[in-house]
Order: C-alpha cells, then sequence, then structure tokens
C-alpha cells in the first residue's frame, strides 16, 4: 500500500470516532487482502485478479476460523 493511502488517513481523522475493535477490524482485514493480492501475484504472476485474490482471502479466512483457538497471536505446537 502507498504511504499516505486514503485509509490510514481516514482512520487517522476520525481516530476518536471509531471504535478500537471497528479500526483493528479494518486494519486486519485490510493487511490480509493485502496479503492475498501479493499471494495472489506470486501464484499467477500478470493472471492474477482481485477475484483471485478475494478467493485467497476466503480460504486464509476460513482456514483461521477452523483452528481450534482462532487468535491473531502466533499458533505455539508442539509443547
Amino acid at each position: 500500500m502507498k504511504d499516505n493511502n486514503p485509509l490510514d488517513l481516514h482512520l487517522e481523522i476520525n481516530k476518536l470516532n471509531i471504535p478500537a475493535d471497528v479500526r483493528d477490524a479494518t486494519i486486519f482485514v485490510s493487511d490480509t487482502l493485502l496479503i492475498a493480492w501479493k499471494s495472489a501475484q506470486s501464484i499467477f504472476g500478470e493472471r492474477a485478479s482481485p477475484e483471485v485474490a478475494l478467493a485467497i482471502f476466503d480460504r486464509i479466512e476460513t482456514r483461521m476460523h477452523s483452528q481450534s483457538s482462532f487468535s491473531i497471536a502466533p499458533q505455539v505446537h508442539g509443547t
């Protein structure tokens, strides 16, 4: 994302009016969409499209919600 993008500017200007959980969720979704877009580009190159990125986003979200203890924090396995 560009520096000073419209979303970041909006969140900064309205930081006192946007509930923290809404702000956090918005940032999380935006960041995850960016990861999905980068993933689509990595896999499909010039054939990447917003539709493919959204499908990847849906798979990420499904995977996250299927884990027994969904958390933004990293999972530690084998301990």
